[in-house]
This record gives C-alpha cells, structure tokens and sequence, in this order.
C-alpha cells in the first residue's frame, strides 16, 4: 500500500504558495500562513534553487493516508482535493509491486511488518496519543528504548532510510550514484522539513549541503529520489 504524508491546511493554499514562489527573489523564509513557510536555499553544487517547506506540526498536524483504502489509487492531486490537503508527499519508498511501503510502518491500528527493518534506521512518528509527547519527532532506531518507550505515545510511526543522525551527523559514505531528492527533515525547534532538491546529488554531499544551510537541522530521513521524487 503505498502512503502519503500530508499536511490538512485547506486548499487555497496552494494558489497562495504558487504565488510565493514567485514572489520570492532571496534565499530564506516567506510565511505562507501562520506556522508553514516556504524556504528557497542553494541546490548543491547549482545555482539553482531547493525548495523546503516548514511545519509547525502543533499548529498543522501531519496525517498518513494509505493508497490501500481508496479505490481506485488516487493521484497525488485528487488526495489534496480529497482530503482538503496543502502538502502531499511519498511517506517512504515502495516495494516491487509499486505500493508496499518497505520499512515498518504503523497507522493507528494497522502495523506492517511487526518488527523494524534492520537497514532502515531513521523512523517519523506523529499523531501524539500522549499530552507530553512531541507533535513530531524523527528517531533513530539505534538509540536505545525507541520501542517500548517512544512508540506506544504514537498513533503514527515510518521508518525510512537515514540520512542525517540526531544531532546533525551525516551518515552516508560518499558514493558516485547521484539523483534528485525529497527528504524528511527535523530542525532544532521541533518543525517538520519537507526538502526537495530537483539538482542530482550524492547523498553525502546532500546531507552535509543541508547542516550548512541556515535551517537548524538536527535529523533527515530519505523520502524518494530520482524522478518520482
């Protein structure tokens, strides 16, 4: 089943964030409403530009949608009409059957697989079913108690591959393979990144581009890449 994060902020927004995009001739910040704002920094290695949207998750909280439940599969438009959504974006990469979400993955009562997949060492929870808990927090599944202590005060969790470790340590090799990437990203205040960079990257020159960059990043997860990023 294939899952999209999504953010439910009503549906003019989109014409509003269009129009911000253009508006934009710095690198920076520009509030779109109150609690998101579109970031415009310095692809990689380009004079292009890498788009990151930013979310208060207290003010704007995430939701998963699942593919599996819809019939027929929706595009990505049709989910944002459907779900009165702003941002819609791949939760994690897919297995060979096109929508099976890979690592483990937990929506309120369904949970696939049973047990956190070994490679996969970056997990997104939200959905806080605890009133102390974060309205978001990337973890590392290496860290000690995630399981018995994070999970249970979350009625959403998505584990994906790691890119950045908390707090701000690229753990990716360099490698010659390069492609486009959307990540998953944390800053310092507990915001949701939503990163975009259309210019081919290594990965290890794509982590250690975003801790330079002026976002406060502490932990990144990888999305998708290449085109069906």
């Amino acid at each position: 089943m294939k899952h999209f994060t999504a953010v439910p902020i009503a549906l003019t927004l989109f014409s509003l964030a269009a129009a911000s995009v253009k508006a934009q001739t710095e690198t920076g910040w520009r509030r779109l409403v109150p609690g998101i704002e579109l970031g415009l920094f310095p692809a990689p290695g380009d004079q292009r530009q890498m788009q990151i949207v930013r979310v208060n998750a207290r003010s704007h909280p995430l939701q998963l949608c699942s593919a599996s439940a819809t019939q027929p599969m929706l595009t990505v438009e049709q989910w944002a009409a459907k779900q009165k959504l702003c941002l819609v974006v791949n939760a994690g990469m897919y297995d060979k059957d096109g929508s099976t979400h890979c690592g483990y993955l937990k929506n309120h009562d369904f949970i696939l697989p049973a047990a956190f997949r070994g490679d996969y060492s970056s997990i997104c929870v939200f959905s806080p079913l605890a009133k102390e808990a974060a309205a978001f927090r990337l973890l590392d599944t290496d860290d000690a108690g995630i399981e018995k202590n994070i999970l249970s005060q979350y009625a959403v969790a998505v584990q994906n591959l790691r890119l950045i470790k908390h707090p701000g340590e690229n753990r990716w090799m360099q490698q010659p393979k390069m492609w486009s990437e959307a990540a998953l990203g944390e800053d310092k205040d507990g915001n949701a990144l939503f990163i975009f960079c259309r210019t081919p990257s290594t990965m290890h020159d794509f982590n250690e581009h975003l801790l330079k960059l002026p976002i406060n990043l502490v932990s990144a997860q990888h999305l998708d890449g290449g085109p069906p990023a």
